[in-house]
């Protein structure tokens, strides 16, 4: 734990003292269950004085949440190195860059938030834990082209917007607990069909993209489409 804090700015603040650090469960941010494991870390909101870099690696084994998020954390990580019983990971508004290979996430993930970076590439979306629920990857660098067919049966919540993501949309097979999907300002294309989505999803942001043709949408559904010059949008009462 005292390598992974090492690589953040002013470690001090968190441990007491760099050469003799205060028993971890006493840290700044962190909270132990009652076996004196550590289970959560928050660093958030240094803006300009939350610089270094993050080395997973060096996380326990038994940390279930990460927040460090609204600092300017730098370098690239590795979704690998996560440890195995994480739940929650929090890391948005940072500088981090690099690519994201979410086929390698810890199977115990259920929340991951990884916008407002500068990561790039394409990422895959086929293999996420089974109980992910929750995932932003909005307002970074991304491109190619996204999977919606084989998405995890507990997903509730996906955030793509403001990416360089490109290609067709496929919302025919969506998890039956979908409930909210932003795609907003990329570079989708084609044309899309609303009549098979689940009776769970209540709002799809699909705004500033390059869709064309008909589409219908069903009744009940909040669905934001302008900004698609050449679509056709009808609603159906």
């Amino acid at each position: 734990m005292e390598l992974f804090i090492f690589g953040l700015n002013e470690p001090e603040k968190i441990c007491g003292s760099r050469d003799d650090p205060d028993d971890v469960c006493e840290w700044t941010g962190v909270k132990c269950n009652a076996g004196g494991e550590v289970e959560e870390l928050h660093w958030i909101c240094k803006t300009e004085n939350g610089t270094g870099t993050l080395g997973f690696e060096f996380l326990p084994w038994s940390m279930k949440t990460l927040r460090i998020f609204m600092n300017a954390l730098s370098g690239t990580i590795e979704l690998a190195d996560l440890p195995g019983k994480i739940e929650v990971v929090y890391l948005y508004d940072n500088q981090m860059t690099g690519s994201l290979n979410l086929d390698r996430l810890p199977a115990t993930v259920r929340t991951l938030n990884l916008s407002e970076n500068k990561y790039t590439g394409d990422i895959s979306l086929e293999h996420l834990p089974k109980c992910l629920e929750y995932l932003s990857l909005a307002d970074n660098q991304l491109s190619g082209t996204i999977c919606l067919t084989a998405l995890s049966p507990a997903f509730e919540s996906m955030y793509l917007d403001k990416n360089n993501f490109e290609g067709s949309l496929d919302f025919t097979r969506l998890p039956k607990s979908m409930r909210y999907i932003q795609l907003s300002e990329n570079r989708f294309s084609g044309t899309i069909d609303l009549g098979n989505l689940p009776e769970s999803m209540h709002i799809l942001y699909v705004e500033k993209n390059a869709l064309s043709g008909t589409v219908r949408v069903p009744p009940g559904l909040m669905v934001i489409l302008y900004g698609n010059d050449e679509l056709t949008v009808e609603r159906i009462e």
